[in-house]
C-alpha cells in the first residue's frame, strides 16, 4: 500500500474564463507528480466529475464526498490520502508530511480571513444544530490528510449532504455566500469529535500577496528569492483575482522548474548501489542517505564541491559523487581508503586524501558542503566544526551520528548552535526507535542533522 496524493483537477467549462482556462493545472500537476516520485507515493488525478451536475454537486464537494468511492473503483490500495487542490505548487524538497500525521486526520489551520470564516460559521450553524465550533481548530479544506479509518466518517458526510442538498445550495448561493465545503467539513469533524492533528503553517502558505510573501529581502542584493519560496513548503495561489492565477503560477514555475526537471527515479538506483547501516555499521542508514539526496540532488549542486571528513569504506562517498561535481574525502587510515577506492572504482569525480584531521594542518580546497563523520569524541567534532568555519567560512554542514551514545557528537553540535555559529535546520535519518544498527548500538537521539542550509533555487 502506498500513500496517495488525491489531486483535484476538474475543469468546469462554465468557469473556464473566470479561472484563466485552468492553465495553472499544468504547473501544479508537475510539481505534485515529482514529489510523489521522490517520496514513493501514488499520484491520483481527479479530473472527471462523478456527478455531471456541478451545480448540485460542486467539485469542492465531489472531491471529498467521492474520494473513497473513486479509489476503490480504480482498484487503488491506499494507506493515507492527501487531498490537495490544484491551486497549489509543492516545493521540490518538501518533507514527507505523511510521516507527521500520527495516523490522525490532519489539516492546516485557516486564519487568513477571519471575518469570512466567522460569517461562514454563523451562516451554517443552524444546519448543524447550533453546534459551537472552535475557530482555533478550523482548518482549510484544500489540503487534508486522512486514512481508511475515516471512511465511515466521510461517507456519513456524503449522506448528510445528499439528505440536505437543497439547503446546502441555498446557503451557498443565497444566504451565506461564504464558501461551499470548508465550513461544513469543520462542523462535521468537530461534531464527531475527530482526533485531529494540525500540520505546521509552511505546509499551506496562502493569500501570499496579503502577507507580502511575493516580495524578497531587497537588502540581500544577491538573493532575490521570494519569501514564500524560502519559507514555505506548499504554496496556494488563492485569495488573488482568479484570472491572474495562471500568470502568477507560471512565473513561479519558470523560476523553479529546473529543480523538477531531472528524473528522480534515479534516487532508488543510487541508494541500491551501496550498503546501509542495517548491514554495514560504519555508514549511514538508507533513510539518512535519502534525506541527503532529497536536499542536494538537483541541478544547482551538480558543479559544487563537497568535503567528506571520515571516508570509512566509501559507502556515503559513492552517494555524494552522484550529487556533487567534485568530492574530496578524507581519512587517516590506509585500509579504509583502499576499501573505499574499490567500492567507488566506477566514479571519476572522487579525490581521496590521507590526512589526520586532528594532528595535521588543514589545506583542503574550499567546499560548498562539509559532511562531518570522522572522530566522534566531543573534542574531535568540535575541532572539525571550528576548522571548517575557520578555513571555509559560511558552508553547509551534514552531520552523521548526532545521537550516538554517550552524546558527545550532539554536545559539540549544540554548543555551536547555542552560540549562533551554526543554525540547525533539520534532523535526518532514523530515530532511536527505528534505527537498525549492524553493530547493535542503540542511539539516544536522531541519526543525523543538517546545519546552515543555503537559500538557493
Amino acid at each position: 500500500m502506498k500513500n496517495v496524493i488525491w489531486w483535484i483537477g476538474v475543469k468546469n467549462p462554465d468557469h473556464a474564463e473566470k479561472y484563466g482556462n485552468f492553465e495553472y493545472f499544468e504547473y501544479s500537476k508537475k510539481s505534485w507528480q515529482f514529489w510523489c516520485k521522490r517520496n514513493n507515493c501514488e499520484f491520483v488525478e481527479f479530473s472527471q466529475p462523478v456527478e455531471p451536475d456541478m451545480k448540485e454537486y460542486r467539485i469542492n464537494w465531489q472531491k471529498i464526498l467521492f474520494v473513497f468511492d473513486e479509489l476503490d473503483r480504480r482498484g487503488i490500495d491506499y494507506n493515507q490520502i492527501c487531498l490537495v487542490d490544484s491551486s497549489s505548487i509543492i516545493k521540490w524538497n518538501t518533507p514527507n508530511f505523511f510521516e507527521l500525521s500520527d495516523n490522525k486526520f490532519c489539516g492546516v489551520r485557516d486564519a487568513d480571513n477571519l471575518n469570512w470564516i466567522y460569517q461562514s460559521i454563523q451562516g451554517y450553524k443552524e444546519l448543524f444544530d447550533n453546534f459551537e465550533l472552535d475557530i482555533t481548530r478550523y482548518i482549510s479544506s484544500g489540503f487534508m490528510v486522512f486514512n481508511k479509518s475515516h471512511k465511515t466518517l466521510i461517507n456519513g458526510l456524503k449522506q448528510f449532504y445528499i439528505d440536505n442538498k437543497d439547503t446546502f445550495i441555498e446557503l451557498q448561493d443565497v444566504k451565506v455566500k461564504k464558501g461551499n465545503d470548508q465550513t461544513p467539513i469543520n462542523y462535521w469533524l468537530q461534531k464527531h469529535d475527530v482526533e485531529m492533528q494540525q500540520l505546521p503553517l509552511p505546509f499551506k502558505l496562502t493569500h501570499l500577496h496579503r502577507k507580502d510573501m511575493l516580495q524578497y529581502n531587497w537588502q540581500l542584493k544577491e538573493n532575490t528569492i521570494p519569501y514564500f519560496i524560502k519559507h514555505g513548503y506548499i504554496w496556494f495561489f488563492n485569495g488573488i483575482p482568479k484570472d491572474q492565477r495562471s500568470d502568477l503560477m507560471k512565473q513561479t514555475w519558470n523560476m523553479i522548474k529546473e529543480n523538477y526537471d531531472y528524473i528522480y527515479e534515479n534516487v532508488n538506483d543510487i541508494l541500491d548501489e551501496t550498503q546501509h547501516k542495517d548491514v554495514a555499521k560504519y555508514t549511514t542508514s538508507r533513510k539518512f542517505k535519502k534525506a541527503v539526496l532529497d536536499e542536494f540532488y538537483r541541478p544547482y549542486y551538480k558543479d559544487k564541491i563537497v568535503l567528506e571528513l571520515g571516508t570509512s569504506q566509501g559507502r556515503s562517498t559513492k552517494m555524494l559523487s552522484d550529487i556533487f561535481g567534485t568530492v574530496y574525502t578524507v581519512d587517516h587510515d590506509d585500509w579504509n581508503i583502499e576499501q573505499a577506492k574499490k567500492h567507488c572504482q566506477d566514479k571519476t569525480n572522487i579525490n581521496f586524501i590521507k590526512h589526520d584531521l586532528y594532528q595535521d594542518e588543514w589545506s583542503f580546497p574550499k567546499p560548498d558542503v562539509v559532511f562531518i563523520d570522522a572522530g566522534h569524541q566531543y573534542h574531535q567534532v568540535k575541532m572539525d566544526i571550528e576548522n571548517s568555519l575557520k578555513h571555509f567560512g559560511d558552508v553547509t554542514f551534514i552531520f552523521d551520528d548526532y545521537g550516538l551514545p554517550p552524546g558527545e557528537v550532539r554536545k559539540a553540535i549544540l554548543e555551536f548552535v547555542d552560540s549562533g555559529k551554526l543554525k540547525l535546520n533539520r534532523f535526518i535519518g532514523e530515530t532511536p526507535e527505528t534505527l537498525v544498527h549492524a553493530g547493535g548500538t542503540k542511539f539516544i537521539d536522531k541519526e543525523g542533522c543538517m546545519c546552515n542550509l543555503k537559500e538557493v533555487i
